[in-house]
């Protein structure tokens, strides 16, 4: 029950209460939860309370309201590890979530400019773009620049839709011995917006990826533009050595 005298307000624990049942499956994903005049007499708490408690829920994307119909558990949002060495796309395999398409530039070499964080800036770097969709709709967006003397001649051949390091292993033999990434909240820029399917001056997850490899550090530079609406993406923690 609920308890007055917690310095915790009302909704919130209501809110927690609601969310345990979900998380215990008391409550199951597409399951319609108690009405908000029920739960209002349930725990002798007034509507507005209730819908604070809702409103916090949803805000979770733990419940999802349907107009007419009523409340109901959200189902959990597909979670693609994006700190994985074998690659974006092999994530979202792993997680069995098809990829419908994926749209690649050509490879070209290109000089890097005014890009404070990018390793290759001020000096030429290959350079490729891809876009991953994913249940009708683009999820991520991939700018892709790779050492030109580790990758020589990558602009002469055909990388398809391979991941980074499938196309790394398979064209030079070549494994990530690991990276580091960065991840920011920003507004991307108006072409970037228009291939992800976004409205102007909606902001996404961006992740500044550096892979490094067998004696070329900072080899593979990547900016990931992430659509959050449809999928979590996540990073896998490991133990200390």
């Amino acid at each position: 029950m609920l308890n007055p005298n917690s310095p915790m307000p009302l909704y919130h624990q209501l809110a927690d209460i609601i969310s345990d049942r979900i998380r215990s499956g008391q409550y199951l994903p597409g399951q319609a939860i108690p009405s908000e005049t029920a739960l209002a007499g349930q725990y002798h708490i007034g509507r507005p309370t209730v819908r604070q408690a809702m409103d916090l829920l949803v805000q979770k994307k733990l419940i999802q309201r349907k107009r007419g119909a009523g409340t109901f558990v959200q189902h959990p949002t597909p979670s693609v590890d994006l700190f994985s060495l074998a690659g974006t796309s092999q994530a979202f395999l792993t997680k069995e979530i098809a990829i419908e398409k994926i749209s690649v530039t050509p490879v070209s070499l290109v000089q890097v400019k005014n890009q404070h964080h990018n390793p290759f800036n001020g000096s030429s770097a290959y350079f490729l773009s891809r876009v991953i969709h994913a249940q009708g709709t683009p999820v991520l967006k991939e700018d892709i620049f790779l050492d030109k003397e580790l990758f020589r001649g990558l602009d002469r051949k055909d990388v398809g839709t391979k991941s980074l390091s499938r196309l790394a292993a398979d064209l030079y033999h070549l494994v990530p011995d690991n990276g580091t990434q960065v991840f920011t909240v920003a507004i991307p820029d108006p072409d970037t917006a228009e291939l992800l399917g976004l409205a102007p001056d909606t902001p996404i997850l961006t992740v500044y990826r550096e892979l490094n490899f067998p004696g070329a550090p900072r080899a593979v530079y990547a900016v990931l533009h992430c659509r959050t609406d449809n999928y979590a993406f996540s990073q896998t923690i490991g133990s200390p050595a």
